[in-house]
Parts: C-alpha cells; structure tokens; sequence
C-alpha cells in the first residue's frame, strides 16, 4: 500500500474496495442504486407517466431529498417520460425580487428542448410533420441563440434519460453556439432552403403555456407519455440562503396551479422542510400533494448496511462489524442518534470517525471506541461551529442544560428579566434550535411551564465536551 494515505489504508485494511465515505452528494454518488431505500410514499411521487402528477417533498436539509430525486432519474432510463432537472439556476446579477415566473418557465422549456432534440437525433426526424419542424426552428432561435457553452453543458447534463449516443452528440456541439444551432437545424432536417423559407414565413411560438403544449405534443410522438420536471436545490443559491427567500424564488413555479395541473407533465418539488409552512399557507397543498420525508429508525440501519456492503462486496453488514470491542459499543445505534434522521449526516460522522482512527493508528484492521468518540466530539464541535454564531455558541455553553423552562433561563443563567427570558428562547425557537417538549410543574400549587428542549444533540454535545458520546446519551 505504498503511496497511499493513511486514510487510504486504513479503508483497504477494514475490508473496504473504495471509500463508502467519500461522496455525502447523492449527485456524486455512482452506486446509489445498490443502497437506496425507498421511503413509503416513492411509488406515489414517482407517480403513472401515463397520467402524471405533480408532487411535492420536503425534509431537512442532508435529509434524503437529493437521493430520491436521483432514484427517479436512475428509473427513468428507458421509461415512457421525459426526465428533465432542473436544478441549474443562473442568477448572475439578478435578485430573488426580480424572479418572476416567465424566468423558470423559460430555463424549463430550454432544457426541454435539448431532451426533445436528442430523441430526434436517436429516432430521426419521420415522426415530425412539416409543422413540427418549423416550430422546433423556432424554439432553436429563441432558446438557443444566446446560450453559452457552459449553459450548453448544464443543459445537456439536466436530461437525464437521454441515450449515450445522444449526449456525445450533443456534447461535440459545445463549440460556437452558431455552429452548434446550425448542426442541431440540419439534424432535424431543416436545410439552408428550408431555414430562409422558415425565416421569410417569420412566425411566433405563442404564449409561455402554449409552448409547452407544443413540446409535450412533440415528446408524444417519440413514445414519451409525459414530461418529468424534477425540482432540487433551490435552497442552495446565494441568493436563497433562507427559508424566506428560497420559498420567495420557486413560488412562481410551486404556486402556478394551472402549470402543475398541465396535462402531460408532472413537476416534482423537492425542497427544504423551512418552506413547508409557506407552502400550506401561500400554495394549494389541496391540489398538489405534498409528503414529509423523514427515516424511521430501522430504515436508517438499514441505509448505513446496504452503503457499507455496496463497497465490501457485501461482506460488511454494520458499522458495528469494524469496531475493535462492538460488546462495549453499537456504533449504527449512537451514530444514528447523533445524525437525527439524516442520511447526510451519518456518512459525514462515519467519516470523521474513520479520520480519527487513520490519524491514532492507521496500521489496524479495526476502530477503536476511542475513535468513535473522537470522531463524534470533533464533529460536534464543528457542526456547532459550521451552524451558529459565536455568541450563540457562547449562550449554550452558559446553558449547561439540555432540558430547561423560561424560567431557569432569566433566573439561573443570565438572570435578566422574565421578558428577555421569554424573548431569548423564542429567538432559539425560531432559529431552529430548540423545540417545546412539554410542560413542568414547579411544586405543588404552581402552574405548570412549557419545558423546552435541544433540537439537535450535535448541539448538547457539543455544550457538554466533557463527557463521552455515550455518556452523554445516558446522562441526557
């Protein structure tokens, strides 16, 4: 193993053929298929494309939401739909107050039209009328002609069931735009003469609605019962880095009942649990269904098994199956509790796990518990560090407690007024990081008050550094 990190041999001598830690992206991952678990409702957002229907999926962020949207395109080779992400958003220069619907509509029917034009170069061109052929030289003319390479590329890259063949033709075409749209014209057997026929006979492609009727009616004729548009990312934007303004930037789009209802396309919305509210309030939850993703426990287990045997040639079942002691410790169990149902977050725990082994003694073929709880301590730390302000930070440690009234924060901790108090823990409710989990009474003939708790137990970990994961979990 000369040449390789620590880090790297260590993986080899725990039995892995390559890193199951290396990508938390579901993006990046080439093996997701081997290790997806299907939650209870992905047969319904997945949906009949021969009557499709809109959907819409929230779950926090690092919860599931990229793997399944991924699972819907890796189903949709060969299927009767066209698949189309949309997740690209070029926003150089705008704001969230200068997005409007026209904006989405037309970066939807651009990537459209680049599914469309490949099936033609794989099926020909027999199944288009004359017709056809002059309103695709207009979508040609009007999505095409200011395109960059780079906006090519993303746009190639957004149709996910397009055929190998397809995508290299498509990719020899990331040259100057003029020649590109003069190859894609000849390839819909639209020639010289018929383009300046075209040209002479001007025409307009109508309203925004109206083309995408066009598009679906041409998808038709290739086989494809309908268009799958697949929403992703929105939060992810420097423009949209809060719940606010993302669910202000996709609401043209997860607002427009007339466009979700199009018969021929379902768009499916997966988005940061932080919009949910908006969409109840401001959205029509009653027409277009909307579903919460969240793990149970066993499934979690489950995830961490299926990922670890993808990369073991499914000799590693368990987390557990590497510790050097498992009777002292269930790794899955602590690392599961810690992560608080994200996927996300357990493969990024397993791996600052397995850091902290290569860095104490990368020569085993074991870890040690010390290591599990190195790994956790640091990554508690640094996702306390990564989500909150320093004084933030600095008001947890003075906390010291993970369970606490209104109360004990004015009269124990800052000893400040009832009011501050009050003020104080709801500005921790409303930044996400504690939660009302009951109410206490004080004493006999005392009126009961609301117990508040930690969202997160990164967070209680990270106030309470002394102690050791699983310490902290019996203590807590």
């Amino acid at each position: 193993m000369a040449g390789k990190s620590p880090y790297a041999q260590l993986i080899h001598r725990l039995g892995f053929t390559s890193d199951p830690f290396a990508k938390t992206n579901a993006d990046e991952e080439e093996r997701l298929d081997a290790y997806f678990i299907q939650p209870p409702f992905y047969t319904t957002v997945f949906g009949d494309p021969s009557s499709p229907k809109s959907a819409v999926v929230f779950a926090p962020r690092g919860g599931g939401k990229t793997a399944l949207k991924r699972k819907i395109e890796l189903s949709s080779t060969g299927a009767p739909f066209l698949c189309i992400t949309y997740n690209t958003f070029p926003t150089d220069g705008l704001s969230v107050k200068s997005i409007d619907s026209a904006y989405h509509l037309r970066n939807i029917l651009r990537l459209i039209l680049i599914g469309l034009i490949a099936e033609c170069s794989d099926h020909g061109i027999e199944y288009l009328t004359k017709e056809d052929r002059h309103f695709l030289f207009l979508f040609c003319q009007d999505y095409l002609s200011n395109l960059d390479q780079s906006e090519l590329r993303d746009a190639i890259r957004a149709v996910k069931n397009i055929s190998e063949k397809a995508r290299e033709w498509w990719n020899r075409l990331t040259g100057p735009v003029g020649l590109a749209i003069n190859a894609v014209l000849h390839k819909l057997g639209i020639g010289a003469a018929e383009v300046k026929k075209f040209e002479q006979q001007s025409g307009r492609l109508g309203a925004l609605a109206e083309q995408f009727r066009l598009l679906r009616d041409i998808a038709g004729k290739y086989g494809k019962d309908a268009v799958y548009v697949l929403v992703d990312r929105v939060d992810e934007l420097a423009i949209t880095g809060g719940a606010s303004s993302s669910y202000e930037f996709i609401a043209p789009l997860l607002e427009d009942l007339h466009l979700l209802e199009l018969p021929g396309y379902a768009f499916k919305f997966f988005l940061w649990d932080m919009l949910l509210e908006s969409y109840r309030t401001k959205a029509r939850p009653d027409r277009v269904k909307y579903h919460y993703l969240e793990w149970t426990h066993d499934q979690l287990l489950m995830m961490i098994s299926e990922r670890l045997k993808a990369y073991s040639d499914g000799v590693i079942t368990s987390f557990t199956q590497l510790v050097q002691q498992p009777d002292r410790l269930t790794a899955d169990r602590l690392i599961i509790y810690y992560a608080l149902g994200s996927p996300r977050t357990i493969i990024r725990i397993c791996k600052e796990i397995v850091d902290q082994q290569s860095e104490m003694d990368a020569g085993v073929d074991k870890i040690s518990v010390a290591a599990i709880y190195k790994g956790i301590e640091i990554f508690a730390h640094n996702f306390a560090n990564e989500t909150l302000s320093q004084g933030t930070l600095r008001e947890l440690k003075k906390l010291r407690q993970t369970n606490f009234t209104v109360k004990y924060v004015y009269s124990n901790v800052f000893k400040f007024t009832q009011q501050a108090g009050i003020a104080k823990v709801k500005q921790w409710q409303d930044d996400g990081l504690v939660e009302r989990i009951g109410s206490v009474k004080a004493g006999k003939g005392y009126k009961p008050s609301n117990l508040f708790g930690l969202k997160n137990p990164l967070l209680g970990k990270y106030m309470f550094s002394e102690l050791s994961a699983s310490d902290f979990v019996t203590e807590s």
